[in-house]
């Protein structure tokens, strides 16, 4: 799958990375169900899983606090396969697209993420997307940085430069 930069977007781009963002929460909480892969393998007569609708096949996703790094679709299936049916459900909220000047395109989000106690946890997802070909836009790489709650003593994790909301990175739906 083509890759291409983007140094503008267009209101159908951001409804699209809003689209793509969203279907992380319903793709991975879901995988085994969506899938077909109730016990990791895919029959014959299923469709590829969902995953590609998201990621990039060479995706890096990085868990900030753990250092843990997945690289590419592959482990990203292998980790979902290790996964639990009690797995936390995902909610992406509040989300802010940014632009950089050589035209890459960013994603800030926060997470909540609801244990099966019942009990919550949150963090902010800082994505890299591209435009795929065919159509839509893909993470390339997601940092999954934790925020609440933290050990005694933690602290937060310090976000780079390049994550930092200004008025000149921000898409206008206006121009």
């Amino acid at each position: 799958m083509g890759h291409t930069v983007t140094a503008t977007l267009s209101a159908a781009d951001l409804a699209e990375i809003g689209q793509t963002l969203a279907l992380f929460a319903h793709v991975c909480d879901n995988w085994r169900e969506i899938s077909g892969r109730q016990d990791g393998g895919q029959p014959d007569d299923r469709p590829p899983d969902a995953l590609e609708l998201v990621f990039t096949e060479d995706v890096r996703f990085e868990f900030a606090r753990s250092g843990r790094v997945l690289d590419g679709l592959a482990e990203i299936r292998a980790f979902l396969r290790g996964i639990g049916p009690d797995a936390a459900d995902h909610q992406t909220v509040n989300t802010v697209v940014l632009v950089d000047v050589d035209g890459t395109v960013r994603a800030l989000s926060r997470y909540l993420a609801i244990l099966a106690d019942g009990s919550v946890t949150n963090g902010e997802y800082e994505d890299v997307l591209v435009r795929a070909e065919p159509g839509g836009w893909r993470i390339r790489s997601r940092r999954s940085v934790h925020r609440y709650p933290r050990a005694s003593q933690e602290a937060p994790l310090p976000r780079g430069e390049a994550w930092r909301p200004s008025a000149d990175r921000l898409p206008s739906l206006f121009s």
